[in-house]
């Protein structure tokens, strides 16, 4: 019966153990994008575009204060095999993270025979979860992944060589193999060799392999620094142990006991159970230490897992001098989660015999605190099912606008925080087809707008859907961005993209599908849920009625695209209003507020809302090209618009503005003088409009 309890227990913990790897797999194909992320731009792209010109000292240059040469080749490997699809890179994060769970299992095996064999599993899961989804979902991580890996490799290793075997000195160059390996993941990684030279001395290992470990830590140390060139914007240890001391010790604390933090929330109660975990590990480490020291060369592989630990709270404390400029919480980022887990499961086989000496008085149930520990692991493991098909959307929408050569910096922020930058690094990639660009239907985009096609003489079957909005993209006069929604009711699918067509057949833009709209799919059905479309199309087309067209099926819609007649800003100052109650035309039907019954110090609120959402109307204004007025509206938008009397090619949405916003009609389509209409149609909840305006004429 003992027994058969026993396999239960080891069932569960394996079972959870395949689990937590199976949704970690799962999170990684769901949050998988073509479209390279932040650092990738010019750290991979940038890299690849130097290197193939013949610059082979980008090899070595410094990525911030890293030099990343081992994540460089499988970046080289993916770009020059692959395009740059991006999902080799995905499955090396992963591999890295399983080979890091088979060192663990190895050490758990020599630390055990009985009495906790259901450590591994619950290793295993611990390795895989999902706080680090960072590392495991971002190409540009595998740097960050062999930065605990290589380390933990040569520690390992290089107690292997001090124990009893008969295979010393292979393990011993294998160590020296890992150690040297590290320096090229990043910075941190040149604090390995010292570190084994101090192991080596520890563990008697012999003053000729000592000195040679301190040689070599010389030497890769030189190497490193030499020519290294502090990156700007960030912070220094002295400077931070200098201006706050104190924020640098809880910066510490959150990095290494980060991982717990995941189970309540980044703030409040997570960042006290986080610092606590993080004395617990320091005060724990600092017991080892103080009982492993004297006798290191019989507990060399407790020793190992000491220095291991020591080379992660190295890390912490290098990374808290650099990053504590931006805020202790930036230490419980997704990345700082996979040093932090190494460290505890490095922890946990250092207390695993304590663990099987309390499983005997309690009767084997030591194991339920980490079946407990599991039970409150899941919730965030289990969000690695969650959609991210929103992020994912706008980040292709950034790589569109920088194949067109659109130098939209709202949409490219969502990939690069620069768009100038960006469009300079993607040049080369775009003429060859790489990462992105080379995936349909973003390819050729650019050669593709202003081409005349052969398509307008065909006879298609209707598509559904329809233009929501258009804005001006600032800094690109050039184009607009234009969004809404797209779907073929016969395929009973929506379209991948759609090429915008003028009666000419000259192709003004291209749209991407695939933005969630839940409010189609509940009115068309789930198919249609991601239907919702974002793109560009030329600015000459304001006003013109241009045909979405599917290039890979056959439907098609025709669509006006409106008129931008306006820009719309924060409200900074209500004093900038210049339109005033006088400019009010006859028969005014929003004689009614804003649903909070606004009141503004100089300025008159007339709106649609008069006695509730249902009211609708119009009002009309004399205005000046340039006039400013404020406007405000419910949360649900769509059916306000507006339009110059008496030319209906120049009519827009409204935006969907739940606080006051200014708009400023100083388009050059308009008149230096014209009346314009303000209609709500809106019947429903949260469908009402208001503008402000001035009481007092200048």
């Amino acid at each position: 019966m003992v027994n058969l309890f026993k396999d239960k227990i080891l069932l569960v913990f394996a079972l959870s153990g395949v689990t937590f790897v199976a949704l970690a797999v799962i999170g990684g194909f769901r949050m998988y994008s073509h479209v390279p992320f932040w650092d990738m731009w010019d750290g991979y792209l940038g890299f690849y575009v130097k290197v193939s010109a013949g610059d082979w000292s980008a090899w070595w240059a410094q990525h911030n204060e890293h030099r990343i040469v081992l994540a460089r080749m499988f970046f080289w490997l993916d770009l020059g095999l692959f395009q740059g699809q991006g999902w080799f890179l995905l499955v090396i994060n992963y591999i890295l993270i399983g080979m890091a769970c088979l060192i663990f299992w190895q050490a758990w095996k020599e630390k055990t025979t009985d009495g906790t064999p259901w450590v591994g599993y619950f290793l295993i899961a611990w390795l895989f979860s999902w706080s680090q989804e960072n590392n495991l979902t971002w190409g540009f991580q595998s740097q960050f992944i062999l930065a605990q890996l290589l380390p933990l490799a040569a520690f390992y290793f290089i107690h292997r060589a001090a124990a009893a075997g008969m295979h010393q000195s292979r393990d011993f160059y294998f160590a020296i193999l890992f150690g040297v390996l590290a320096i090229g993941s990043m910075a941190n990684g040149v604090l390995v060799l010292p570190l084994m030279t101090g192991y080596a001395l520890l563990a008697r290992m012999g003053w000729k392999r000592g000195a040679l470990l301190a040689v070599l830590s010389a030497a890769c140390l030189w190497l490193y620094f030499h020519d290294f060139k502090a990156p700007a914007n960030h912070g220094s240890l002295t400077q931070a142990l200098r201006d706050d001391p104190l924020g640098l010790v809880h910066y510490v604390l959150l990095y290494v006991g980060g991982p717990f933090s995941y189970f309540f929330g980044k703030e409040g109660v997570g960042q006290a159970v986080a610092t606590i975990a993080g004395i617990f590990m320091v005060g724990s480490s600092a017991a080892f230490a103080w009982r492993i020291m004297p006798v290191a060369h019989k507990a060399t592989l407790s020793l190992a897992l000491l220095v291991f630990i020591l080379y992660v709270g190295g890390t912490a404390l290098g990374t808290a001098g650099g990053r504590l400029i931006f805020g202790v919480d930036q230490a419980l980022s997704s990345r700082y989660m996979t040093p932090a887990l190494m460290a505890w499961a490095a922890l946990l086989l250092l207390y695993l015999p304590k663990l099987k000496a309390v499983s005997q008085p309690v009767r084997g149930k030591i194991w339920m605190p980490f079946l407990l520990l599991v039970l409150l692991m899941l919730p965030q493991q289990l969000k690695a099912l969650g959609s991210k098909q929103d992020v994912l959307f706008e980040r292709e929408i950034a790589a569109l606008a920088l194949e067109l050569g659109v130098k939209d910096q709202a949409q490219i922020g969502n990939v690069f925080p620069s768009a100038d930058w960006a469009q300079s690094i993607s040049e080369v990639p775009i003429a060859r087809n790489l990462s992105i660009f080379g995936v349909f239907p973003i390819k050729d985009a650019r050669e593709t707008v202003g081409r005349t096609t052969n398509e307008t003489s065909r006879l298609d079957p209707l598509c559904q859907g329809g233009v929501d909005e258009v804005q001006s993209v600032e800094g690109d006069a050039r184009y607009l961005r234009v969004r809404g929604w797209f779907f073929d009711p016969n395929r009973d699918m929506a379209p991948k993209s759609a090429r915008l067509l003028d009666g000419d057949g000259v192709v003004q833009g291209i749209i991407l599908t695939g933005q969630p709209r839940p409010d189609v799919a509940s009115a068309i059905g789930p198919a249609a849920g991601g239907s919702g479309f974002k793109g560009y199309v030329q600015a000459e087309a304001q006003g013109k009625t241009l045909v979405l067209r599917d290039p890979e099926g056959d439907c098609q819609l025709a669509e006006t695209v409106p008129a931008i007649l306006f820009n719309s800003a924060k409200v900074t100052n209500s004093s900038l209003v210049s339109v005033s109650v006088s400019q009010i035309q006859p028969q005014n039907e929003w004689t009614g507020g804003d649903f909070n019954r606004s009141s503004i110090p100089g300025l008159a609120v007339f709106g649609s809302f008069i006695n509730s959402d249902s009211d609708h109307g119009s009002i009309v204004l004399k205005l000046n090209r340039g006039d400013r007025l404020l406007y405000r509206s419910g949360p649900t938008g769509g059916r306000q618009f507006i339009q110059v009397v008496n030319n209906p090619e120049l009519t827009a949405l409204l935006p969907l503005a739940t606080e006051w916003v200014q708009l400023e009609f100083s388009s050059e389509l308009l008149p230096e003088v014209f009346e314009i209409k303000f209609t709500d149609k809106g019947d429903g909840w949260g469908e009402w409009s208001a503008v402000a305006l001035k009481i007092q004429v200048n």
